[in-house]
């Protein structure tokens, strides 16, 4: 009989006296683990903010924080409304924000346009200069024309100013000598505009002003001023929520008042689709879902769990004992962690899931060994003590291997990644001491209380109560798997089989895929992230802008410029492009203008003359006859066609039965005229002298946008490029970084935190490997089997990137760490099937593995991945995809522990021995196992 090591005695030392005295055993460990749950009740909170999760002690991360915290409108909540016109949309968002307003966020800022009454006295200094240069040119040569009509505001006297224009610019045309080089065709387009007109309002048809063709303040915002998308199709409102605490309490209690105003609006615009978005309804909902997803995860790893151990053992009250004991673990847990961590992210929470699958393994290896033990003839606390000194140092190197890995995830620069690696290591650690201490109590009183009796053995006669009364002459060998015999028949084919995939699977690592987006993370179908793609696809760029910031506006002057200069930049948007630009050459035009509209005095609306209307229309009707009479082989222009037939048809309608009718229509449209000629005249005189606007005259809604609290100006860069791919990632970064080297924002973020994952994951696979090769070589001592323990890691993590290539996975953020994890987890698979071989043979068992052994590593793997697995019902995707690859790492491990591995340690044939048993004969007591 193979002696015990150190550890197993060590081990065996703990369980006796946790047996000892069995019900004070469980008595404190409940009782601990209900002054864990009522600490973690009192203390632990949720760390809801998404700065939480940035990299630690990274310029560009505490920018981006102070950033948010400078310039309000990057954590504003935004409503996208969507219906088949603007003006629906207006409506829609003018009655949202008045219920919002009226309602629980009262003291929110809701704005959907700008306010264009602060820029009216500056509304033409948004004109372009070219534009203004014609407008003073039109206004400068018609300057007789609008100040003899001003003086008379009626239908003839604006007829005949344009007869004598129609005069001095066709008629000498048709005499000889070319029109004046200054005239215009703003007359010709304004008596186009006036015959159809007159015609229209004959017929009753609404006044519509011709005036735009000579002059006319333009409008200061387009659209109204609306917050428009560029293809028009959406209308944002912007919810600021202002002097609220910036707390995910009071966010997500707007976000839901804001959700349900929406739902009640829906029966009153039933054309109108709207939905909640922006930076903290992201965040928000990816926190709920996760909340949720870990909620349920947690509770089917439990069922789950429950499921396979009552199919393992077929006990229920020994699976429930074991379940309960782990419940008790994780009570232990929270303690610990609401003690050294203080928080749960979300990504940390689902360490609940995730330890269920890995700390009931070492349950399930103790009981399979027990109750081997048991059918060999041991009494119960023989059983007991024996299986902790034969097993559970296998059993502790699992627990170590895999909270080491956990634990090297400490090592990323992400407070949320090192807070998930730290509180799984550690209730991975609490998972092992409660199975070796408190599960042997709980089986002990549950064997005493059910009154076991003691199977009886296959061969010999053994009357004690523990192991060192079984000689290895006496012992009956334990039972043998099947299945694992027929296929040791087939090493060759197995062997090559393995080979063939692991040449294959070497062929594709490379060819998997890293996407690299952001948004392919968080939940799918959440409203806010539906929303923020229809925004990002009527904005025709990326919704994510990189930031810069400067102190003074020549400052954003040169950024902007030199920043619109680099290739890959398509927009920059900042105060200036808000604000007019050549305010002073656009000033000295508009002083010129304003001279000549100052010339001009609109005098009251006077009376319809329809004789000398008639009279001034003849007149132009002979002009216009005249001026398109053929010559010298050429037709006349188009447009003298076209004004001469619309003047003779109003001539037919005024003299014609419809006269008195007509007289009635043209009195009303003359009226019109001559009002809408002051008013807008008036608004021109006004708006010909602005002073220069400075950001002070900025409303609101655009000084939060670009000015922070703390007076900087805003900068957001968007890239030309697709972002979704890592070269362009890169070529952005680089890019911005030789105008603003401290640039920062969620491209800037994305692509440097990317680089800290990979160069993270890189380490944490090489460490991973190494620790766990390290431990297993501490416990089994020869270089031979330790790296025959290593083989089904180094197959199943290979195995796992080429199922992921013929699946079309790629890796992300979040499940690239799964390799290591898979290294960890499953490292206990390949150890306890070396070390079992080694303790058969010094047993004298063969190279065939023990039953128990085969069932403890089959029904260990099957609890996690049904721990992992029950990750897949999350709706973060980011989380999903981190456990269909943990499920499928597991599987492959799993398969190359139970095929390969056994194969190998037979080829290996009598070269495997324990180090124990080269130190001691086999004629030794049992209390003398190998680890």
């Amino acid at each position: 009989m193979a002696p015990l090591s150190l550890t197993g005695r060590i081990l065996q030392t703990v369980v006796r006296f946790s047996c000892a005295r069995p019900a004070l055993t469980v008595f404190t460990a409940v009782a601990l683990a209900a002054l864990g749950v009522g600490y973690t009740a009192h203390a632990l909170r949720l760390e809801t903010s998404k700065f939480h999760l940035l990299p630690l002690h990274q310029p560009y991360a505490t920018l981006y924080k102070d950033y948010a915290e400078d310039f309000g409108q990057l954590e504003d909540i935004v409503v996208v409304v969507q219906s088949p016109t603007v003006e629906t949309s207006a409506a829609y968002a003018a009655r949202l924000a008045g219920i919002l307003r009226d309602g629980a966020l009262g003291t929110a800022r809701v704005s959907y346009q700008v306010d264009a009454t602060r820029l009216q006295t500056h509304a033409l200094l948004y004109v372009p200069l070219d534009t203004l240069r014609d407008t003073l040119r039109t206004v400068a040569s018609q300057e007789e024309l609008l100040a003899d009509f001003a003086a008379t505001p009626t239908l003839e006297r604006l007829v005949e100013g344009i007869n004598q224009y129609i005069g001095s610019t066709f008629l000498p045309g048709a005499l000889g000598p070319g029109a004046p080089e200054d005239a215009t065709q703003a007359p010709t387009r304004l008596l186009h505009d006036l015959l159809v007109q007159t015609s229209e309002a004959i017929d009753g048809r609404p006044y519509q002003s011709p005036w735009a063709n000579l002059f006319g303040a333009p409008i200061p915002t387009p659209d109204g001023g609306y917050f428009l998308s560029n293809d028009r199709r959406l209308l944002y409102v912007v919810i600021d929520l202002a002097n609220t605490p910036r707390t995910f309490a009071a966010e997500h209690a707007a976000i839901q008042t804001v959700r349900h105003a929406i739902a009640d609006l829906r029966p009153q615009f039933p054309a109108v689709e709207a939905g909640v978005t922006g930076a903290p309804a992201l965040f928000g909902d990816e926190l709920i879902a996760a909340t949720r997803d870990g909620q349920i995860a947690s509770v089917l790893a439990l069922v789950l769990t429950l499921a396979l151990l009552l199919l393992a053992f077929r006990r229920v009250v020994a699976s429930c004992a074991m379940l309960a004991v782990l419940a008790l673990s994780l009570c232990w847990s929270l303690g610990v962690v609401t003690l050294l961590v203080g928080q749960l992210t979300i990504f940390s929470m689902m360490f609940v899931s995730v330890v269920i699958g890995l700390g009931i393994d070492y349950g399930i290896y103790f009981l399979f060994r027990y109750r081997e033990e048991r059918v060999l003839g041991l009494a119960l606390l023989g059983a007991i003590e024996r299986t902790a000194a034969r097993s559970g140092p296998g059993i502790l190197l699992g627990a170590l291997t895999a909270a080491a890995t956990f634990y090297i995830l400490t090592t990323a620069d992400f407070r949320g990644i090192r807070d998930f690696g730290f509180i799984s290591g550690t209730a991975i650690l609490l998972a092992f001491l409660a199975m070796l201490t408190v599960f042997p109590a709980a089986l002990l009183l549950i064997e005493r209380w059910q009154r076991a009796t003691r199977p009886a053995p296959r061969t010999g006669e053994q009357n004690g109560h523990g192991p060192h009364d079984v000689r290895a002459r006496e012992r009956p060998q334990p039972l043998h798997v099947p299945a694992l015999e027929w296929l040791a028949r087939y090493p060759k084919t197995i062997v090559t089989i393995s080979l063939l995939a692991t040449a294959a699977s070497l062929w594709a690592a490379p060819r998997v895929g890293f996407d690299y987006n952001m948004l392919n993370l968080q939940a799918e179908g959440t409203e806010s992230v539906v929303w923020e793609r229809k925004a990002a696809a009527a904005s025709e760029r990326s919704v994510f802008a990189a930031l810069s910031t400067a102190t003074s506006l020549a400052e954003v002057e040169v950024r902007q410029a030199a920043f619109r200069g680099l290739p890959s930049v398509s927009d920059v948007q900042s105060v200036l492009s808000v604000l007019p630009a050549q305010q002073t050459e656009k000033l000295a035009l508009l002083h010129r203008l304003a001279d000549v509209a100052d010339s001009v005095h609109p005098g009251p609306p006077l009376p319809l003359d329809r004789r000398a209307l008639i009279v001034a229309l003849e007149t132009l009707r002979r002009r216009l006859d005249f001026a398109s009479a053929p010559r010298d082989g050429n037709g006349p222009p188009e447009e003298i066609l076209v004004l001469s037939r619309a003047t003779a048809a109003l001539l037919e309608r005024l003299g014609g039965k419809e006269r008195l009718a007509a007289e009635v229509g043209l009195a009303e449209y003359q009226r019109r005229l001559a009002e809408d000629f002051a008013g807008q005249w008036r608004r021109l005189q006004t708006a010909a002298r602005p002073t220069p606007l400075t950001l002070g005259d900025l409303p609101d809604e655009l000084r939060r946008k670009f000015i922070g609290k703390s007076g900087h100006l805003l900068l957001q860069i968007y890239s030309r490029l697709d972002l979704k791919d890592r070269p362009s990632q890169a070529r952005f970064v680089k890019d911005l970084r030789t105008v603003d080297p401290n640039v920062t924002g969620q491209p800037v973020v994305a692509y440097e935190s990317t680089r800290l994952i990979e160069r993270s994951f890189r380490f944490g696979l090489a460490y991973a490997f190494a620790l766990v090769a390290g431990i297993a070589a501490l416990m089994i001592r020869r270089v031979r089997e330790t790296a025959l323990a290593m083989v089904p890691l180094i197959l199943g993590t290979l195995w796992t990137v080429g199922a992921m290539q013929a699946a079309g996975l790629s890796f992300n953020l979040v499940n690239v760490w799964a390799l290591p994890l898979i290294i960890g987890s499953a490292a206990e698979y390949g150890v306890n099937i070396v070390l079992r071989s080694l303790e058969s043979r010094v047993d004298g068992g063969g190279p065939r593995l023990p039953r128990s052994t085969v069932l403890g590593v089959v029904f260990n793997g099957l609890t996690t991945m049904a721990g992992f697995g029950s990750l897949l019902v999350a709706h973060h995707r980011g989380v999903w995809s981190l456990g269909l690859l943990l499920v499928i790492g597991s599987a492959m491990t799993l398969s190359a522990s139970l095929i390969v591995l056994p194969t190998l340690v037979r080829l290996g044939g009598g070269r495997l021995r324990s180090p124990a048993a080269d130190r001691t004969p086999a004629t030794s007591p049992v209390t003398a196992v190998a680890s």
